[in-house]
Order: C-alpha cells, then sequence, then structure tokens
C-alpha cells in the first residue's frame, strides 16, 4: 500500500540550535519506522513545542508539500550550502525498510550540498545497510541513530556514521567505547551543542568526523520518559 507523504523545507531556519542560515526540511510522521522505540513514545520531535506543532500540520495535511517539489528546493539550493533533512520524520519506507527509490533521488538532490539527517531504521532489515551504505559514500551523510552501546558497535563496524542516545544523567563529556573482549572501538563524544552550546552550523560533525566518533545526545524534552525507554532496551 502506497504511503501519502509530506514534507516541508525551510531555506534559512532561525533554529538557535541549528544556526541561522542552515536549510532544514520535516518529514511526515509515516516516513518513520516501526523499529524505532520512541515512535509516539519520547520521541523528542512530538515532545518539543513548536517543533510538535509544525510537525502536527504536515501529518494533518495543513501545511506542506510533495516529494517531488522538496527535491526540487534541495536542488535549488547553492553548492556548500548546509542542509539538516528530517528535523522530524525519517525517510520513506515501509516494513522497516527504507525505500532506493526515495533514498537515490535524495543522493542525487544533495549531492552539491552538505546534507546529513539521521535514520532509526534497523541495519538487519532489507537492504537498509546497502542503502545507507551507498548514500554516505556518495556525499548524503546518514547517521545511524542507535540505543544501545551494541547497536553503536554494529553501526561502527559496518563503517557508518553513528550517534547514541544516552540518559540524561550522563555526566562524561566523552567516553571510550569498548567491544565484549574490551577493546576500544569508539569514542562516544556528547554533542557540544548540549555541553558547549554550539550551534549545529559551526559544529557539522554529524556532517563529516571520523566513523570511530559515536556522537551521543542525552535524552531531551520527554527526558524522563527516554531515561526509562533506555533502561528497559539495556536490561
Amino acid at each position: 500500500m502506497k504511503k501519502n507523504y509530506l514534507f516541508s523545507f525551510t531555506k534559512k531556519t532561525a533554529n538557535a540550535k541549528l544556526g541561522r542560515g542552515m536549510s532544514a526540511t520535516y518529514s511526515s510522521s509515516n516516513t518513520c519506522p516501526k523499529a524505532c522505540p520512541f515512535l509516539k513514545n519520547g520521541c523528542y520531535a512530538s515532545e518539543g513545542f513548536y517543533t510538535r506543532l509544525h510537525w502536527q500540520k504536515i501529518d494533518s495535511g495543513e501545511r506542506g508539500i510533495t516529494f517531488n517539489e522538496l527535491i526540487k528546493k534541495i536542488k535549488a539550493l547553492k553548492e556548500n550550502s548546509t542542509l539538516r533533512l528530517n528535523v522530524a520524520g525519517d525517510l520513506p519506507g515501509n516494513n522497516n525498510k527504507i525505500s532506493s527509490t526515495y533514498l537515490k533521488k535524495y543522493i542525487e538532490a544533495t549531492r552539491h550540498l552538505k546534507a546529513y539527517t539521521y535514520t532509526h531504521y534497523p541495519l538487519s532489515k532489507g537492504y537498509n545497510c546497502q542503502l545507507l551504505k551507498l548514500a554516505n559514500n556518495n556525499g548524503l551523510t546518514i547517521n545511524v541513530s542507535c540505543e544501545t552501546e551494541n547497536q553503536a558497535l554494529q553501526s561502527v563496524d559496518n563503517n557508518l556514521p553513528t550517534v547514541l542516545v544516552v540518559k540524561s544523567t550522563e555526566t562524561r563529556n566523552s567516553y571510550k567505547l569498548k567491544d565484549i573482549y574490551g577493546n576500544v572501538k569508539a569514542t562516544v563524544l556528547i554533542c557540544p551543542q548540549q555541553t558547549k552550546g554550539i550551534s549545529c552550523t559551526d559544529c557539522m560533525a554529524c556532517y563529516n568526523r571520523p566513523k570511530n566518533i559515536v556522537i551521543g545526545f542525552k535524552a531531551h524534552n520527554a527526558t524522563k520518559k527516554v531515561n526509562e525507554i533506555l533502561e528497559k532496551i539495556k536490561q
């Protein structure tokens, strides 16, 4: 069954965390994979006030443009412009499998940009892992969103950019990520926006960094709910 996706596009966002001047998109919530443990349950985008309101209006059809209209706007951006895809939402797909058709159009449209996003699609489903490698090897940075250190290690082992949600109570700014044998595989660096107030535009680590640097995001917005989910996942 074909899904009806809607999107929004902002050429120059006023979002302080992203940084002024960055372009940004939203995708309707039906792009989100069911595998995401925060789906309608602690997702930062559905808990943040302004983000939630805007996202709800896209879902209702009150706002939003088609995918083809979105691609045209992305292609019209100046070379080397910064673009954050999916401030809310994820990549189009079905049954936890990324749509290769949509993804390849994203790749083509963003070749001239510094574009990045995140995904909760599991690496183990369909051709997700291969498709994510295709995107990252062709200039579109798609970070694999993880909730456990084991997931993060799997992503790092696949040479994919990786992010890890950690509890809001995490006090370290960075720490080593080890495998079951005690070997250091990566370093978790807590998002500089959270630790130093640096905007995404000024940081851009989620766009370009060594693959053994995992960006850690401390739970925010629905803090208590996310902390509880993370605790249950790790049990």
